[in-house]
């Protein structure tokens, strides 16, 4: 009877523990996240929030190893320290928001910059969670102590069912954590959710921990000349150092085939802890069978190391199965769903069999020296050891053997320190009898596998740089020449030039290409140079004086590079968390060399974050160009939190400018960034640099001024800023495409709230976007729309005809449209007939008939045919130029001169197209009345047209409620156009209540 209620009481207990776990990888993702807001993503930041958490389960467990001898109810204890954590979780939000205030307004002012800054940045996070990973280290001792108190001689089947446990529940909170509360609730509502459940397991260890137990004391000493002992917790540290090295290592080259994401981290952390739970599960019910488990250690030591090797082999073909994956599902939400599961298994392939050994080898151990007579102090010290080389893997890991030897090698010197370990383990402690039969074939079997591995395991670094888990495609071709490839501290960086004339070269992190220039000189620039020329031009243009400029990410240097072509700009601090990222762009040659000359140009390798919170510096401009939001730690950078940070270091007349894909994401999520941003800033507008990457400048104090000549201003930029379209301001006006109001009306009606660091919209969010390809589309739907609305809204001028085209290597949708309206033009002002032009042959069929027809005078013959094709003429037209160059076209069109329609439907078309070519907004409004309101029902393509120009008529005449009106009196009959009539709606609506609220306070 009593055996079954120790039974009992030994499921609970590893129940409860594992629910502990469940919350303690809750508090260590959570705690990860809150500190990288603090502290930064440098490389040095993320190893000291590492080592802070390890280092305090460390003393933690050290200081449980010396009083649990003494305690009578070590459960008591246990469940005081749940609850004392359940506490700090639940009130870590609002200490964590009050302290870094108080730091960031009191602490950092006082400290001045430089050393002090980062010091005080340091004890401040050790303040926010050194004391609670502190007890957490202590609770697997004193819950170890407890258990055994009731099963004294299962220390065994104790010790693994605890660690399996507490695994078990620590991969299921990482798992729960990011797919789950995140987000649910956001950061404060998962560390909450951790520290309520903390309080629970405290209150539900209650009962267990009432009675008093005696204490399972030593009876051999565990110090000083303790030989076997100093064994022990010496293959404790070395297989906490091995084990992380294999979690870095691992984490960093699956990032390469399965993606940089927040979803894939915990996926591939969640794969490592499962394999050491279940090595602990495999364990319980044999470890107190064992009569020698320091001997079973050492077995497990070389299988683990033999396993970590062979993971070498199985990620080979990782790109492989991620590229079949990528072809094999549909590229929406369930398809994304088999991504993850695919890539869960996966990470399992290769990280499962090691771990399951390394969870074997710490209650191996322990049970060791527990048989030797070490009591129950024993846990403790094996569990502080353990933690300590896991800190020491760490350092070494990152800051060691990735930088100057990569990933590779750093986990095949890391199977065989195990491997090492293990047969010396065995070699010392198995018996004489067994010692050398085993002995001999571990080390043959172990080291002929090892030269295999080393031999056979490399990876082609056009495949590691594939990006598959974007493009499907496993490996470049070879045509592709590598130009560069390392590992960094915090990502895998490469170069690659792709064949070709061009010479087209491309710098990519874990396989996301982040800029790509065309370096041979004489080669059309690519969509990238636009978007990096721009970046530096665009705040030239609106600054009368930009002698200190900031940009967040050297990316290829091109920006750096073009705004040190002025001599306006004193000083360029350029922040880049990879100092890889610097070596590597060395390859784009003299198209960024005033990067690396120019002695105005300083790299700072650093967070940006922390680096300017630090020097307390500020700048009159301000570029932030990171890497797509999905790649981790990222999203940060365009945040609430990020964007109110921005502005206290900009000068007064300062200008920002943050760079945005519109590619690999929705239109919801640009609204997320949109609602971050505008509430920070007085005045913002947007650029579209290309089809896929837009520009959002903003100014904190005043509106922004109209673009000043930066070609006359700064006249060594001339050749470099011909070479995207830019020869005056008039040009860069011209990539402007909304002011804040379009903006704002882009946020109207989005299901996402504001992105934030506390709320990551755009962090989870962001990699299912890219997984199906999303497109933030409405803008160049907007910029193409069939009417002049930016015109209108946005204040954009027509292109005269006059005036010489862009580079043909232009890919905004502007550039296209102006193209084909100045052809068009041409085209119908010529006499020739189409037979006779063969400059027509490419231009649309729509054009084609309505000339055609126009030509045999047969317009009156086939009415709706004809009208329905001078729309696309006139949508092809209008919204270009201006009415000077529509004179002839629309306006007095002379091309069908010979013989004029007579048909009411075609004259009623052409007047309305006459009216919209002059703008005269009126005679739109009242002509497109007439045509929608007749009883017969008309084409349904040119209602849809005029039904449009109509409510963009109203807002040119100042009339906030009028597009409501004409969508209400039409709109219910007419499909088309839908995302630019709710746009102008929205717009009206805004307008509506402003004037409301100016007329109320006027009252």
């Amino acid at each position: 009877m009593i055996n079954e209620r120790v039974a009992r009481s030994g499921v609970v207990l590893m129940l409860l523990f594992a629910i502990s776990g469940f919350a303690g990888l809750i508090y260590e993702s959570i705690w990860t996240q809150y500190l990288g807001l603090f502290l930064g993503h440098a490389a040095y930041a993320q190893s000291f929030v590492l080592v802070l958490f390890m280092g305090g389960m460390a003393l933690g467990a050290l200081i449980a190893s010396r009083y649990s001898e003494r305690m009578a109810r070590p459960l008591v204890w246990y469940a005081l320290i749940e609850l004392l954590i359940g506490i700090a979780g639940i009130t870590f939000d609002p200490v964590y928001r009050a302290l870094s205030g108080f730091a960031y307004d009191v602490l950092f002012p006082m400290a001045g910059s430089g050393i002090g800054v980062e010091l005080i940045r340091y004890l401040v996070a050790a303040v926010l969670i050194g004391a609670q990973c502190i007890l957490l280290g202590a609770t697997f001792p004193l819950m170890s102590a407890g258990y055994l108190r009731l099963t004294p001689a299962s220390g065994g089947r104790v010790l693994a069912g605890l660690y399996f446990s507490n695994s078990l529940g620590a991969a299921i909170g990482a798992l729960t954590a990011t797919f789950v509360l995140l987000p649910g609730v956001g950061l404060p509502g998962t560390v909450l959710t951790g520290g309520m459940i903390s309080v629970l397991v405290a209150v539900a260890i209650w009962p267990f921990a009432k009675q008093p137990t005696q204490a399972r004391r030593a009876s051999t000493a565990i110090d000083g000349g303790n030989v076997v002992a100093t064994l022990i917790f010496a293959a404790a540290a070395i297989t906490g150092a091995t084990s992380f090295v294999y979690e870095i290592t691992w984490i960093r080259m699956l990032a390469l085939a399965l993606g940089t994401t927040l979803h894939a981290f915990e996926l591939m952390l969640a794969a490592f802890i499962s394999g050491i739970a279940f090595g602990g599960l495999w364990l319980r019910r044999r470890a107190d069978g064992m009569q020698n488990p320091l001997a079973i250690a050492g077995w497990a030591q070389v299988l683990m190391g033999v396993a970590a090797l062979v993971s070498l082999f199985v990620y080979m073909h990782a790109f492989e199965w991620v590229s079949w994956l990528m072809a094999a599902v549909n590229r929406n939400g369930a398809g994304y769903v088999m991504f993850n599961l695919t890539s869960a298994a996966i990470a399992v392939a290769v990280m499962f069999p090691a771990a399951f050994f390394a969870g074997m080898t710490l209650p191996l151990l322990t049970l060791a020296l527990i048989q030797r007579g070490a009591g129950e102090r024993a846990i403790g010290r094996v569990y502080s050891a353990n933690t300590v080389g896991a800190i020491v893997g760490v350092l070494l890991t990152i800051h060691v053997l990735m930088p100057l030897l990569g990933v590779r090698i750093a986990l095949w010197l890391a199977a065989i320190a195990d491997i090492v370990l293990g047969i010396y383990l065995l070699g010392r402690d198995a018996k004489r009898e067994q010692r050398t039969p085993s002995l001999v074939f571990a080390s043959v079997a172990a080291g002929a596998l090892i030269v295999v591995a080393f031999v056979g395991t490399a990876v082609d670094s056009r495949t590691l740089a594939s990006s598959v888990y974007r493009s499907g495609i496993a490996t470049l071709s070879q045509n592709f020449q590598m130009l560069f490839h390392k590992d960094g501290k915090t990502a895998t960086v490469s170069m690659f030039q792709a064949p070709g004339p061009t010479q087209h070269r491309s710098i990519a992190t874990n396989g996301k290409v982040d800029a790509g220039i065309d370096t041979q000189p004489d080669a059309p620039a690519s969509g990238d140079e636009y978007t990096m020329g721009l970046a530096a031009a665009v705040p030239l243009s609106l600054s009368a004086n930009p002698a200190t400029v900031a940009v967040i990410g050297f990316g290829s240097g091109m920006t750096v590079h073009t705004l040190l072509g002025s001599d306006r700009v004193q000083r360029v601090d350029v922040v880049e968390i990879e100092p890889l990222m610097v070596e590597a762009a060395r390859q784009f040659g003299d198209r960024v060399q005033r990067a690396y000359s120019d002695p105005r140009a300083h790299i700072i390798i650093d967070d940006a974050k922390a680096y300017m919170s630090g020097n307390g510096l500020t700048y009159d401009v301000i570029v932030s160009e990171p890497s797509n939001p999905w790649m981790g730690g990222t999203a940060t950078l365009f945040s609430d939190e990020f964007y109110g940070f921005v502005p206290k270091h900009l000068n007064a007349d300062g200008v920002f400018v943050q760079w945005l894909q519109l590619y690999e994401i929705t239109p919801d999520l640009v609204a997320s960034v949109l609602k971050a941003m505008l509430p920070h800033f007085a005045d913002v507008h947007a650029y579209l640099t290309n089809s896929s990457d837009m520009l959002l400048v903003a100014s904190v104090k005043q509106p922004l001024r109209p673009n000043l000549d930066v070609v006359s201003l700064d006249p060594r930029l001339q050749q470099e800023l011909a070479r995207i379209g830019v020869r005056d301001a008039k040009d860069i006006a011209t990539y402007r495409v909304l002011d804040r109001r379009g903006l704002e009306a882009l946020t109207q009606g989005t299901g996402e709230p504001a992105n934030s660091d506390f709320f990551p919209v755009l962090q989870l969010q962001a990699p299912k976007a890219r997984f199906m390809n999303g497109r933030a589309t409405t803008i160049n739907e907007l910029q193409q729309a069939a009417w002049p609305l930016l015109e209108v809204t946005a204040g954009y001028e027509p292109v005269s005809v006059l005036r010489e085209e862009r580079p043909q290597g232009a890919t905004m949708a502007r550039d296209t449209g102006v193209r084909t309206a100045r052809a068009l033009r041409t085209a119908l002002l010529r006499v020739s007939s189409i037979d006779e032009d063969p400059e027509t042959s490419n231009l649309p069929s729509d054009f084609k008939f309505l000339k055609t027809v126009a030509g045999i005078c047969q317009i009156d013959a086939m009415p709706d045919a004809w009208v329905e094709a001078s729309v696309a003429a006139a949508a092809s037209t209008i919204p270009y130029l201006s009415a000077e160059d529509l004179k002839g076209i629309w306006i007095d069109p002379s091309w069908f001169a010979q013989c004029r329609p007579t048909n009411p439907t075609v004259l009623a078309a052409l007047k309305f197209h006459a009216a919209m070519a002059a703008r005269n907004w009126s005679e739109v409004a009242t002509q497109g009345d007439a045509i929608l309101a007749r009883a017969a029902a008309g084409t349904p393509i040119f209602d849809a047209y005029v039904l449009g120009a109509m409510e963009l008529a109203e807002l040119a005449l100042g009339h906030a409620s009028g597009p409501r009106s004409v969508e209400d009196r039409y709109g219910a009959r007419i499909r088309g156009h839908e995302v630019e009539r709710q746009w102008m709606l929205t717009l009206g609506s805004m307008a509506g209540s402003e004037n409301e609220a100016a007329s109320n306070m006027s009252q």
